[in-house]
């Protein structure tokens, strides 16, 4: 798993907010927590997703949609995100990296905008899409 930070914007149905998130390539989607989703105004699914932390514990969260999930100015329109309660220890993990403590981005998001993480240098490498 690598980390890397990057900038980013969210955009819901009632409100936007920009700042500098954390890239977890160990997550496969990108994770919101419960009350910034509500301040955004996203659009819930219906559906439920388990997701596993590192220490293996198991928590609910449910898939919604924002209006837009911008990643180092790459905009993608309708990003499928997990919205769960983040835990108060990994909020405060997130702010002591310079993070914003509600916003993890994950590796379906990443590769949406074009991404990768050079786990080298800690940092987004533009890469574009890869068809085979």
């Amino acid at each position: 798993m690598s980390l890397a930070k990057a900038r980013f914007k969210v955009l819901g149905d009632k409100d936007s907010l920009e700042g500098t998130g954390i890239v977890d390539t160990g997550s496969l989607m990108s994770v919101i927590d419960e009350d910034l989703a509500d301040e955004l105004g996203l659009k819930y699914t219906g559906r439920s997703i388990e997701l596993t932390t590192l220490s293996g514990k198991e928590t609910t969260s449910n898939e919604a949609l924002m209006s837009a999930f911008e990643v180092e100015g790459e905009r993608l329109v309708s990003e499928r995100v997990a919205v769960c309660r983040l835990p108060k220890n990994v909020r405060e993990k997130l702010r002591a990296m310079g993070a914003h403590e509600q916003v993890i981005i994950g590796v379906i998001t990443l590769e949406a905008a074009g991404f990768t993480v050079n786990p080298l240098k800690g940092r987004l490498e533009k890469i574009g899409w890869l068809a085979l």
